[in-house]
This record gives C-alpha cells, structure tokens and sequence, in this order.
C-alpha cells in the first residue's frame, strides 16, 4: 500500500510539488507566528540587552563558534575518506566544509549549493560530479545523523520543552516522548543495517555506506557539532538580564528543533521559521521575548553573518589566484550533469505505461 501511494505521489503529482507546497505552508505558518511575535517586541529593551552583554560573554560566544565550524571541518574529512579520496589533504578539507556550509546556510538550497562550491575547493584535486555528490551525501548522513540521536535523546529526556510548538497541533509531551523512542528506535536500526558492507547506485554513483563503527564515529561528530552551535545560544541567553537557570539540554532540543524547522522551509539561513520556534519555546521557560530577539540577533551574526563573509572572500581568493579554473571545470560538470539528467528523464518517459 506504501509503495501504491508513493507511486501515485510521485507519478501522477510529483514529490517536488508536494515538498516545495509543503515547505511553503511551513514558511507561510512560520511567517505568521513571527509577525505576530515582533510586532509586541518592545525594541529599546532588545538593544539594552545586546549592549548590556559583556566582552567575556562575546569572546566565549565566538569560541563555541569557531569550535562549531571547526567540528564542521571533520565532516568532508570523514566523507573524502569514506569514497576512498585519501589524497584530498586536511587543509582543502577544511576549507570545502566551511565554505559550502556558510553559503549553503545562507542562501538556501543547501544540497545544490554546498554540491557548487565544494566542487569549487575541490577542482584542483581531479574530483568527478559523482564524486562530490558523494562527498555532499556522506556529510549530510553525519549532520542527519546527529541531529536525529541529539532530538532522540531529548525528546525522551525533555520531551516538555517543545510542547510549547506542538501544543496548537494537539501534541503533548507523552507523544513527543514516543517519537524521540521511535527515532532512537530507527537508529539502532540503522546501526544494525550497516552492521554489514552496504552500498546502493550504479557505476561512477555507487556509494558505499559507513559501517556500523564508523556511523557511531558519525553520529559522535554531529552530537559534538551541533553541542558546540547551541552552546553560542545558551551562552547568549544565559546573559540576558534576569536570565533563568535553563539547562543546555532544554535549550540545545529547542535549538535544534528550530533548526531543522527552518532547514524544512528551504529558505535561505532558516530564516523565518528558526526565530519563529526559539520565540514559541523559549519563554515558557522564563525568558522574555525581547531577550530571545537579542540572542537569535547575536546567535545569526556569529554563526551565520561573519561565517559567510568570510566564506566569500575565501572562494573569492582562491579563484583568482588559480585564474578562475575551478569555475571553467564547473562550467564544463555541469554540463555533462545536464546531459545525465536529460538521458534519465528520457529513459524515464520511455518506459511503458508512462505515456498520457
């Protein structure tokens, strides 16, 4: 019957008019929520609260943001490994994983865009189209990964502090409670499934699946990635004037939460949706709303804003002084992909009982 209707969805409506009318509700909705947040927002106490944190409190902020990005840059190690490119070095490593991951975050669209720029950083090393898409698919599997072991893990330890998101939907905490044990469930499934060599795909796209150790490796990477990014909130909102005593795992399950809300509505930096979740759930716990606009102002300029500025003039650097080579080996895999693709959707529509 499952496979019925996801025939149906995918032949006769198609996924990609499903995801994007899905993802437009979520941004529509989150849209709303957040209108009617800000517009009660009393913006003199925002700035008081921004301009009353003190210099420790930004350099520590920036610490857990450097360590967040530095975690990031085991992410295309471990992937390069995976699809046996042990010749790509730690250094170009490092820089395709900051670099896709700033821009991505910020410009949406993040499986075609990382995929761009790290064939970008990863030109002069002779890295195929399948190659990358390898490299995007392997440190995707490590963000997903560990976002679904943290959510998991606080659903079951904290299901309470995301009721406030669910409660209009008639979710209560026993629900969210089940559904991090089915996501902890699902993973122990996943460990299992790969407790022997898995692969799927056909040719140059075959990509070889990490084993049941090296998913443990993954899932530890993401854990301690997305640890360190909360941490830049629950340093920000811990210095808020009158701030309550929150326990990190409340505000990193919010966080992450929010995250991937934003991630869901494809829209450039999560915007929208992630302010929305952290100003939903965040002051059932004691924080006003103004001190949650002045951490998600701060939280965005350390781990969004100067991340990507910094990205842009990397890539632009690196650019000229290859002489713009990377671009012209760009130019020339997209259009073979092009090419691949249009073979596939011919064959696609070639196939009996497709026509009409």
């Amino acid at each position: 019957m499952i496979k019925t209707i996801m025939d149906f969805l995918r032949d006769r409506i198609g996924l990609k008019k499903i995801v994007l009318a899905v993802a437009i509700a979520m941004l529509a909705t989150a849209g709303y929520v957040l209108f009617t947040k800000l517009r009660v927002i009393e913006w003199t106490k925002v700035w008081e609260a921004i301009g009353q944190i003190g210099p420790s409190t930004l350099l520590l902020a920036g610490f857990f943001a450097a360590a967040a990005y530095t975690t990031l840059t085991v992410y295309d190690y471990f992937a390069t490994r995976t699809i046996g490119r042990d010749d790509i070095p730690y250094p170009a490593c490092a820089i395709g994983s900051f670099t896709s991951y700033s821009i991505a975050h910020n410009l949406g669209a993040t499986v075609f865009t990382a995929a761009v720029v790290r064939y970008l950083v990863y030109a002069r090393y002779k890295v195929t189209g399948p190659q990358v898409v390898k490299i995007c698919f392997i440190a995707g599997l490590t963000f997903w990964l560990g976002n679904a072991t943290v959510l998991g893990l606080g659903f079951v330890l904290e299901p309470w502090v995301v009721t406030p998101v669910v409660a209009p939907f008639g979710i209560g905490g026993d629900t969210v409670r089940i559904v991090g044990v089915v996501i902890l469930l699902v993973l122990l499934g996943w460990l299992f499934f790969v407790s022997v060599p898995r692969q799927f795909g056909a040719g140059a796209w075959v990509v070889k699946l990490p084993s049941a150790k090296l998913t443990g490796l993954q899932m530890v990477i993401g854990i301690v990635d997305l640890a360190c990014t909360a941490m830049i909130l629950h340093v920000l909102l811990s210095a808020m004037p009158h701030a309550p005593p929150v326990p990190f795992v409340a505000v990193a399950v919010i966080f992450c939460t929010a995250m991937l809300l934003g991630f869901a509505t494809h829209a450039p930096g999560a915007a929208g949706a992630f302010e929305a979740t952290l100003l939903v759930a965040l002051p059932p716990l004691g924080f006003t709303a103004e001190a949650v606009v002045a951490a998600f102002i701060l939280f965005r300029l350390y781990y969004f804003i100067v991340p990507f500025i910094l990205a842009l003039l990397i890539i632009a650097i690196r650019e000229v002084a290859s002489g713009h080579t990377s671009l012209d080996n760009l130019k020339d895999s997209m259009a073979v992909i092009r090419q691949a693709e249009a073979s596939q959707e011919a064959a696609k529509a070639a196939k009996p009982g497709r026509a009409g």
